[in-house]
């Protein structure tokens, strides 16, 4: 599982098991970098920085040599040409063309049509683009039939719209020579560049096999303003994050992204519960979900909270689950068994499937385990392939707990207790009864 990290503009951070890399940081404004840093002290970090401009490299990143004692800085040469650094601040200078690589990864520079280099950096079985400033930055003066040779602009002089996209179009040739299919793009996708200022990102889908596309460079013109490249990767099947907010995150797991569920979802997530509600009495499980649940409201509550997520499959939502930390009180009582410690845990509610992805709860498994060394989970009696679904994760089974159909926001603050208690006993309503478990790495 890799997690990528939006910092600020065009720097992300990409984790893995082993390693964390670190692209064209400028500032981080949530602290979110500071905190990946020292979540992962213990693992190698790399430091790539694609070329001198003060919103790709700042040398603040030299001061975290004294929070991550294993690491590597790996810059783009003109930075020393420019004397924005020493020759010994970093660990290896790159120009295009250059290659260099270590046991965790191979890395190698390619061109750029503006300053410094473009990335590709393979690892782990994944190959990664990070474009640094390449990219078709004149493309609105190439939206008229006839542009003519010479531009005069107040923004940049003058300029030679048609030979500077040749420019551009010339460095993705020569990329291509070396690899013409990527996992995950970072690119620019700027409206500050004006009409078409998509132009350079579809050219760069036009010529590559691309599994996820992921827009930067847009902190100028706002976080909706790259969303409009999304319909251009739904086309050709390519998944796209639609980046919402500074210190966001996403998880990749093979072909398949999960990532924090938006109030634009909804509504597909409203088809998937149909689907599921319908495989679930197909299987002989018609009770669990009532006809209108999960609730239009309750599934905006799940959004506001943050605990709400979708899977991805080249574009296309094909699964969602809650993943909550913290105390649940629909397990604060459990009958007929006991917990496997009280420790801080999370649960998983509401996972559903589209059917085309196998695997939901393995997913979710993995995801919330690297947050998470407790997780609980309950379902149905009658839920039968949930059941093995769970038994096969590892989770033990602890007892019955009783709740009520909807969990909304407002009755997570008290235990969900519509049900009268026999004095010293369980509830008489078995429709609230449901199987629980947990899960424990301690």
């Amino acid at each position: 599982m890799l997690k990528l990290t939006y910092i600020f503009h065009s720097c992300f951070t990409l984790e893995t098991d082993r390693c964390v890399l670190v692209f064209d940081y400028w500032m981080d404004r949530q602290g979110a970098l500071r905190s990946i840093l020292e979540r992962n002290r213990h693992k190698h970090v790399y430091v790539f920085a694609s070329h001198f401009h003060g919103d790709h490299f700042n040398r603040h990143i030299f001061e975290w040599r004294h929070i991550c004692p294993n690491i590597t800085f790996i810059l783009s040469k003109d930075i020393l040409k420019r004397r924005r650094a020493q020759q010994a601040d970093a660990d290896v200078w790159m120009v295009k063309g250059s290659t260099w690589e270590d046991s965790h990864l191979h890395a190698m520079a390619t061109g750029s049509n503006d300053s410094g280099v473009s990335w590709i950096v393979e690892l782990e079985g994944r190959r990664i683009f990070h474009a640094g400033d390449l990219c078709n930055w004149y493309a609105r003066f190439l939206s008229e039939e006839k542009v003519p040779e010479t531009i005069i602009s107040d923004e940049f002089g003058e300029i030679n719209p048609r030979a500077e996209e040749k420019r551009f179009l010339g460095e993705l040739k020569d990329i291509r020579k070396i690899a013409d299919k990527f996992d995950l793009v970072m690119f620019p996708v700027d409206g500050r560049i004006g009409n078409g200022y998509t132009l350079g990102a579809r050219q760069f889908i036009e010529r590559f096999q691309v599994g996820l596309f992921v827009p930067m460079h847009f902190v100028m013109s706002g976080f909706q303003s790259a969303w409009r490249m999304a319909p251009f990767c739904q086309e050709k099947q390519i998944s796209f994050w639609s980046i919402d907010k500074e210190g966001a995150s996403i998880a990749i797991i093979r072909d398949l992204i999960i990532r924090r569920t938006l109030h634009k979802d909804i509504s597909r997530l409203q088809a998937i519960f149909t689907l599921a509600r319908n495989f679930m009495a197909a299987t002989g499980n018609p009770n669990q979900w009532a006809p209108d649940y999960p609730g239009e409201e309750l599934l905006r509550q799940d959004v506001e909270s943050g605990d709400s997520y979708v899977v991805e499959r080249r574009g296309e939502i094909v699964a969602t689950f809650v993943l909550r930390g913290g105390i649940d009180p629909t397990y604060a009582t459990i009958y007929e068994g006991a917990w496997l410690n009280d420790l801080p845990y999370a649960t998983i509610h509401r996972i559903a499937s589209s059917g085309q992805a196998k695997g939901m709860l393995h997913l979710a498994m993995q995801f919330a385990l690297q947050q998470y060394d407790n997780i609980r989970i309950d379902t149905h009696a009658d839920n039968r392939v949930m059941q093995n679904a769970i038994h096969k994760e590892g989770f033990k089974y602890c007892g019955i707990i009783h709740c009520s159909d909807s969990r909304s926001k407002q009755e997570q603050t008290a235990p969900c207790s519509n049900y009268a208690l026999p004095e010293g006993g369980r509830p008489k309503d078995s429709r609230s009864e449901r199987l629980a478990y947990q899960f424990s790495n301690i």
